[in-house]
């Protein structure tokens, strides 16, 4: 049995216990204890954190069974890893964001509710995947062979629609991501007296949108920028980027929609809309290089 098959075993592993974990365990602790669909526990970040645990039990099978693509262009070893970390910061979202909007209780025992036991099962199991067994996938084998280079036309183009989107991540946070009421909160509001909080988690798509925007003024010089690693293209990080950044509106949007009292802000629209262009911008890059990989 080969390194691949093993690390595949591995994968499986954590992608099972993440998904019962997120399925059975509480995701928050509000006097009572809520799971992953309800409006009191896991909402919106809950249903992506759901959705990811099935794509990642799914990737782990592709790759026991020996297949090595998704779609053209991309491997399931670095989809593995888009997905992972995407799955991993989305739990950090829900509790660094979404669970201290609103406060339960009374007097001395009102405060932000507890997380649940499921969260942090969640927690453990799928930060294995992008953490460790993901680098080890893709730094053991030989470099791949068969990827193409762009040409500097498309290069630059790339580049340009990758800083302009990582400009949109560092401002759309600054706009109203929730309201409640005559009350419009950033991604940077805590609750300063206000009955509701902000998500809070405007300083991680900021921090994305600096690193798109570096990134993409360098890649715009004549030489370009180096790869990350031979299995392991610039591609495949906006990709992850893209995907991770994407998870914070629609946890946003669908949280939104099953609580009264709260509505969606544009910066929420506008930052969902950028995500989406980013994850077209990298699907199409991966696509037209063959960026398969491992």
């Amino acid at each position: 049995m080969n390194h691949n098959r093993l690390l595949g075993y591995a994968h499986l592993l954590m992608a099972g216990g993440y998904l019962v974990f997120t399925l059975v365990g509480p995701w928050a602790k509000r006097g009572e204890s809520y799971g992953v669909f309800s409006s009191d526990g896991g909402t919106g970040f809950g249903i992506v954190g759901f959705i990811l645990a099935v794509i990642l039990v799914i990737l782990a099978i592709f790759r026991v069974i020996g297949r090595s693509e998704v779609v053209k262009g991309l491997g399931v070893e670095q989809l593995t890893l888009v997905v992972g970390v995407a799955a991993w910061l989305n739990l950090i979202c829900f509790v660094v964001g979404w669970l201290p909007i609103f406060e339960y209780g009374e007097g001395r025992r009102r405060g932000v509710p507890g997380t649940g036991w499921g969260v942090v099962g969640a927690y453990f199991t799928v930060s294995q995947i992008p953490l460790l067994l993901s680098p080890l996938t893709l730094g053991i084998p030989s470099p791949s062979r068969g990827i193409k280079s762009l040409d500097d036309k498309r290069r630059q183009i790339f580049s340009s629609i990758t800083v302009i989107c990582g400009v949109g991540l560092i401002l759309f946070p600054f706009l109203a991501w929730v309201t409640s009421g005559s009350v419009e909160l950033s991604a940077f509001d805590g609750r300063s007296g206000n009955p509701t909080s902000g998500p809070r988690f405007g300083y991680l798509l900021f921090a994305i949108g600096v690193a798109l925007v570096i990134a993409g003024l360098m890649r715009l010089r004549p030489k370009g920028l180096a790869e990350p690693g031979p299995n392991l293209l610039l591609s495949h990080c906006l990709l992850g980027a893209a995907v991770l950044a994407l998870t914070m509106p629609v946890g946003i949007i669908i949280s939104c929609f099953q609580r009264s009292g709260l509505d969606i802000g544009i910066g929420t629209w506008l930052t969902l809309a950028t995500c989406v262009v980013l994850i077209l911008l990298g699907i199409t890059e991966n696509k037209s290089r063959n960026a398969v990989g491992v």
